[in-house]
């Protein structure tokens, strides 16, 4: 059967990359299953907690492996340090999941469903909701604000609106990833999973729900990110601004000063509600994004 690969980008949250291998372990335990290999990126300085974590793995019949040393590269950039491993040793399909993930339902080899579309395909994988009932992980972009957020109940997107897959958990089979090159590395952290969409429908690749494969995600655990704009962090209002300038920039310039009103806007309700050093941080990370 087809090799796995996961790779899992750390950042001061050992305990939640732990608890993620964790449930990729238990849902590894029945018959059947691919060999799966793990690439643990830190993109901090936790080896010495991440170091029990890969022997776990490994004493659970997986091939894992830490990569550090290289500093905090940003989310892109680790990611496509795990995968490069990863297709090294033979995956057949990335798995890029975060830290503060855990797979719920379903079974690792039903990563392979990304291939009923074929050798070129990116797959999303499902949210757990109420009543048993789930709903594929994607985002949507307005593609004139960029401002995100989830499709419909009914799954409409509207015409100025980009679906993706959810970011911290996406499927790329080998040779979609090649083609792509990964992440794009014009982003730190934030709309990378949007670009990647776009280059993908340029080049023709499609998506893939993978229903019976269900991951909960908690959402914020290393950088703060949240809808409550009073506690988000000024990590997550800097890159988010940065990485919605840098977006608009390469796929949409026309639309760079409606995006950059937005943003403007955004950064007046944060100074209400999340005060001067919220606000500051919007307004430095638009700046560092039209300079980018």
């Amino acid at each position: 059967m087809s090799m796995l690969g996961i790779a899992i980008v750390n950042y001061r949250n050992a305990d939640d990359t732990a608890g993620l291998v964790q449930s990729i372990v238990a849902r590894n335990a029945t018959p059947g299953q691919p060999h799966v290999a793990i690439a643990i990126v830190d993109n901090s300085d936790q080896r010495a907690e991440l170091e029990p974590v890969v022997e776990f793995a490994r004493q659970n019949g997986m091939t894992s492996r830490l990569i550090d040393g290289h500093g905090n590269v940003g989310y892109a950039a680790g990611n496509n340090l795990g995968a490069a491993w990863l297709l090294e040793m033979g995956a057949a399909v990335i798995w890029v999941l975060n830290p503060d993930t855990r797979i719920t339902g379903g079974a690792l080899a039903s990563t392979l469903e990304v291939f009923r579309l074929g050798d070129r395909a990116i797959g999303a994988t499902s949210v757990p909701g109420p009543n048993g009932l789930s709903r594929p992980d994607l985002g949507v972009l307005n593609l004139w604000t960029g401002q995100s957020g989830q499709p419909s109940a009914a799954g409409v997107v509207g015409p100025r609106k980009l679906s993706y897959v959810a970011g911290h958990s996406v499927v790329v089979t080998r040779r979609a990833w090649e083609d792509l090159g990964g992440f794009s590395e014009d982003f730190f952290l934030f709309f990378e999973e949007a670009d990647l969409a776009i280059r993908s429908a340029e080049l023709g690749i499609p998506i893939a729900v993978i229903a019976d494969l269900a991951v909960d995600h908690a959402g914020g655990g290393a950088t703060g990110a949240t809808r409550d704009m009073k506690a988000k962090s000024r990590i997550a209002y800097f890159h988010a601004s940065r990485s919605c300038m840098i977006f608009f920039r390469k796929h949409h310039r026309p639309r760079v000063p409606l995006a950059l009103a937005a943003r403007v806007a955004y950064a007046g309700k944060a100074l209400m509600v999340g005060g001067p050093a919220a606000a500051n941080a919007i307004i430095r990370g638009v700046v560092a994004g039209l300079r980018a």
